[in-house]
């Protein structure tokens, strides 16, 4: 998974932050490394994507027709406990005329993009 390091360590021992893309499984789990070595405490991510999912040539005729990512922390894997993790929803819109919205479990869904702070040791 690309990592952004630009945003990095704002120089505080305990947290750090950063940018992350990938996938998330089948289970819509979305995990990614923070640096800790030890255990990441506290976790919280929201979508880095522009939301939009335009493909008509007037972009007034597909108003809130875009798509959005929410991250919801779930516990820490006893595995790779320096890593965050995610249950990942997808907020579509499936009409732009009558801004029906659907919230599903995001499951195997490529390119999700998250911006993230995290505090552990």
């Amino acid at each position: 998974m690309p990592q952004d390091t630009l945003l990095q360590s704002f120089g505080f021992v305990y947290g750090r932050s950063g940018t992350a893309r990938g996938t998330t499984t089948s289970s819509a789990v979305f995990a990614f490394s923070t640096g800790f070595s030890k255990r990441v405490v506290y976790q919280e991510a929201y979508d880095a994507g522009n939301g939009l999912r335009n493909q008509n040539a007037d972009p007034a005729a597909s108003t809130a027709m875009g798509t959005v990512v929410y991250f919801r922390p779930i516990t820490v894997d006893t595995a790779v406990p320096g890593n965050a993790r995610f249950r990942v929803y997808r907020d579509r819109g499936t009409s732009g005329a009558s801004f029906v919205r659907t919230i599903t479990l995001a499951t195997v869904v490529a390119g999700v993009n998250c911006n993230w702070i995290a505090y552990g040791y």
